[in-house]
């Protein structure tokens, strides 16, 4: 199976107190091309209510689930992210998201959609003392039916990818398109994982 490697990365992380970054040097961020119409349906995003969170780079639900808790990443148990974070999105028409995990925090960004691309906005977070989340989204593939897969150009100069979904999993093939795109924008085959929420408690 393609996530086995997520897994081996999994049990050696969870020796380690706290989270660490591991930067990518693709350039992901410099080579997405403004499609001459949109590709993303917005009226079909906005209608995802909660968008979840199933697959992803390990940096972006890293750094999500820092950007929630508003904690040191050194702080944060790998152990909290996977059986805890139960992240969900939510858009609102006003410019807003808000991220809802971990029992019941939240966060809130702003959205600011991009002059020259129809599938990006940048966003940051809204209130705080660290905003590891803020950068740039492309949304660069969707079916408009139940995935949207989005890659981001972090303040920091990191790059990431996650995928949005109108359920908690994807279907293998769903997978195996969404790696494949990944890899094709550069991002490595190796930097991905898989959010359950099987053990949500809402």
């Amino acid at each position: 199976m393609w996530y086995s490697v997520s897994f081996a990365l999994i049990c050696v992380a969870s020796v380690v107190q706290g989270l660490v970054f591991r930067g990518s040097k693709e350039q992901p961020c410099f080579n997405i091309s403004t499609p001459e119409t949109p590709i993303l349906d917005q009226k079909w995003a906005s209608s995802i209510d909660p968008i979840y969170y199933p697959v992803m780079s390990t940096v972006h639900l890293y750094r999500a689930a820092v950007d929630v808790l508003q904690k040191d990443p050194k702080d944060v148990r790998l152990s909290t992210v996977y059986y805890d974070a139960c992240l969900k999105w939510y858009l609102h028409d006003n410019g807003t998201s808000f991220a809802k995990g971990f029992n019941g925090l939240a966060r809130e960004f702003a959205r600011t959609p991009l002059k020259d691309n129809p599938d990006g906005f940048t966003y940051v977070g809204v209130g705080g003392d660290r905003d590891f989340f803020a950068g740039t989204l492309y949304t660069t593939l969707t079916d408009n039916k139940t995935f949207f897969f989005a890659a981001t150009c972090m303040k920091n100069g990191g790059m990431a990818w996650g995928v949005g979904s109108t359920t908690p999993t994807l279907t293998e093939e769903t997978k195996k398109i969404v790696l494949d795109h990944a890899v094709s924008l550069g991002f490595n085959r190796e930097d991905f994982t898989e959010l359950k929420y099987d053990t949500c408690k809402n």
